[in-house]
């Protein structure tokens, strides 16, 4: 597990982190997202151990990453976006470094070459960028460390490749294991994470596993933006909007920060700049969701611009219903 507390971070001048809180479990991939600059590069880094932070703490496993000891460097590897490629074959040069993990697989590398179309015997320096990055990942892969990051993984690679690495993930997941994927690419996270943590101006706006999401809210397409959406943009397929989930009384369950039930376009956050609203209750806005296409899966790229340009009203809502939860844990305790 991983546990970041207070973390403060500042990098030629600039402060990226103040006081980030953020806990990541095992047995999940995550998708860290943010825009260019938000700092996901950073914390992976921090994660990795190779930079130190200002003030706060974490701890990977009980174990703080700067301190760099053996059984930490064991079980975590960094696949940077770009790497200076060495003037080695790869496969020489996955037995020069794989030596150094316990758990270092050569036979499941080769399968992981043949997989990616990549020679092992091919020199790393005359590789194309995506087959170097396509072996550096495969690499990364036969390592079996309890914890990888790849810091934008997708870029360089075909859709071919894309969708080879999605399945790859999937077979590589084990309960003791965590991969965080770094990204401002979020489609290209689609069908590979499982959890999602949202950064921008070096606070959390985030941290959910997409289950939980799915309990709390749920995403409609149709031609009109909802009254009661938290959220709503315009894509190809339609307006999608993001709703909160409702009770079977049709009042919104857990939540009075928003004027879900009233109020014109302007009073809501959206990235939609039409004029066709529906209108009614809570009720009403319920039957409709039976009428359109409704979604229980995420659409992980709107949640992240509901997350970065919504105006906060999905944050709120969202932690809105997280803090009655601990309010009726601490109520059941007692």
């Amino acid at each position: 597990m991983i546990q970041i507390d207070e973390l403060r971070f500042s990098y030629r001048g600039r402060c990226v982190y103040d006081g980030l809180n953020l806990e990541l479990k095992d047995g999940a991939v995550y998708g860290l997202l943010g825009r260019n600059g938000a700092g996901k590069t950073t914390l992976m880094r921090l994660i990795a151990g190779l930079l130190k932070c200002g003030n706060g703490r974490i701890e990977v496993d009980g174990m703080v990453p700067f301190d760099r000891k053996p059984e930490f460097l064991d079980n975590v590897y960094f696949v940077p976006e770009s790497f200076n490629a060495p003037d080695l074959p790869v496969i020489e040069y996955a037995g020069n470094y794989g030596m150094f993990y316990s758990n270092y697989d050569g036979d499941a590398l080769v399968d992981y070459l043949r997989i990616f179309d990549v020679e092992p015997g091919a020199v790393f320096r005359r590789l194309s960028s995506g087959q170097k990055k396509k072996a550096m990942i495969a690499f990364a892969l036969s390592l079996n460390t309890r914890l990888l990051l790849l810091d934008e993984p997708g870029n360089g690679l075909d859709i071919p490749s894309k969708l080879t690495l999605r399945r790859l993930l999937a077979e590589h997941m084990r309960p003791d294991r965590t991969v965080i994927l770094s990204t401002h690419q979020v489609r290209e996270v689609e069908d590979i994470v499982d959890h999602v943590a949202v950064i921008d101006s070096g606070r959390l706006l985030l941290n959910s596993s997409l289950d939980d999401l799915a309990g709390k809210i749920c995403f409609s397409t149709g031609d009109k933006v909802m009254l009661h959406a938290l959220f709503s943009e315009r894509t190809a397929a339609g307006v999608v909007n993001i709703l909160p989930r409702l009770t079977r009384s049709g009042i919104v369950s857990g939540y009075t920060g928003h004027n879900l039930g009233s109020g014109t376009l302007s009073d809501r956050p959206t990235a939609y700049s039409g004029t066709d609203t529906e209108t009614g209750t809570a009720a009403d806005a319920e039957t409709h969701l039976k009428n359109l296409h409704a979604k229980t899966d995420i659409d992980i790229e709107v949640l992240f611009d509901a997350c970065i340009s919504g105006g906060g009203t999905l944050v709120e809502y969202l932690r809105s219903l997280d803090r009655n939860t601990e309010k009726e844990v601490d109520h059941a305790c007692c």
